[in-house]
């Protein structure tokens, strides 16, 4: 279904890379770019069961640093976004690329057309503490899969620590909750993507709970999906109705909402872009909580079951 799209990207994709590297290895004055870009990518193949997409390993960081030293940041930039087209090209002509599920695969495809044909000729993110870039760079590797709204990372768990957040008077029933679940791990992790917020809506956030389910037969022993964030909070209700679907729609479906903490990133993250939500908390009518979402297999495969949508 998808082959001449995953050919275009591919095409384009080794063509940047060969004028990317093609730069590099002047600058370098020899030809052993390809050989670290390889290097680079190789250290990602063993990685840590519960490595999250942020993990690097010592040898990617150790080349990245060499760049720095012998290149400088814009060349840098160049070589980072070099790994991500290489990695790019790899993950499509992999077997586990051809083992997503359809409506999976399709989203994948829509990220790597955006990472392929950034405009400014090389993504101005890459570098290795950017969190866009970790982002761009699990994509490529298919540490994260593309899930239209979010993205979801399979390699994570829930904290245990958790259970201590409500209370000493909650923490039965959220013992209760996560014996009913079978555990605290492994989880599938959601996270937004701020270099692609096109589907940040109500149906691309329903497109995401699909794709987790379509998923579970790639990981058949993930417990469920699991978020975090502000936008979770029940007090939205009255302050952002608009996004109620965000904590509605799965709590409906199925999962649970705990509350987490109060903290300065998701007080930031609430009040930046909303007015309305900045003078109340300017005014103490409001003040920012960031809430867990538990969504149990069970229950996410009953809601896909009733919303199948168009994907």
């Amino acid at each position: 279904m998808h082959t001449k799209q995953q050919q275009t990207i591919g095409t384009q994709a080794r063509e940047r890379f060969s004028a990317l590297t093609a730069n590099l290895t002047a600058l370098l004055g020899s030809p052993d770019i390809i050989g670290l870009i390889d290097r680079f990518i190789a250290s990602f193949d063993d990685l840590p069961a519960y490595a999250g997409y942020k993990h690097i390993p010592p040898v990617a960081n150790q080349l990245n640093r060499q760049m720095q030293q012998r290149l400088g940041t814009p060349a840098t930039h160049d070589f980072l976004y070099a790994c991500i087209l290489k990695a790019i090209s790899r993950t499509l002509d992999s077997v586990a690329f051809a083992r997503l599920p359809i409506r999976v695969k399709g989203h994948q495809l829509k990220q790597f057309s955006r990472i392929v044909s950034e405009p400014s000729g090389v993504i101005q993110s890459s570098e290795m503490d950017n969190d866009l870039f970790h982002k761009d760079l699990g994509l490529a590797l298919m540490r994260l899969y593309a899930a239209a709204a979010q993205l979801v990372d399979y390699r994570a768990g829930v904290g245990r620590i958790l259970l201590t957040k409500g209370g000493l008077m909650d923490m039965p029933r959220r013992l209760a909750i996560f014996a009913n679940v079978g555990g605290f791990k492994p989880f599938f992790e959601i996270h937004t993507h701020l270099s692609y917020l096109d589907e940040f809506n109500e149906e691309g956030w329903n497109e995401c709970y699909r794709c987790c389910v379509d998923l579970y037969v790639l990981h058949p022993k993930v417990l469920g999906m699991h978020g975090g964030s502000w936008f979770y909070d029940p007090a939205l209700d009255k302050i952002s109705p608009r996004l109620g679907y965000l904590r509605e729609i799965p709590q409906k479906g199925g999962a649970y909402v705990l509350f987490d903490s109060i903290n300065e990133q998701s007080t930031q993250d609430a009040i930046s872009t909303s007015p309305t939500r900045k003078k109340l908390y300017t005014e103490g009518a409001y003040q920012p909580q960031s809430h867990a979402l538990i969504w149990p297999r069970a229950a996410q495969i009953n809601w896909a079951k009733n919303n199948q949508g168009i994907g």
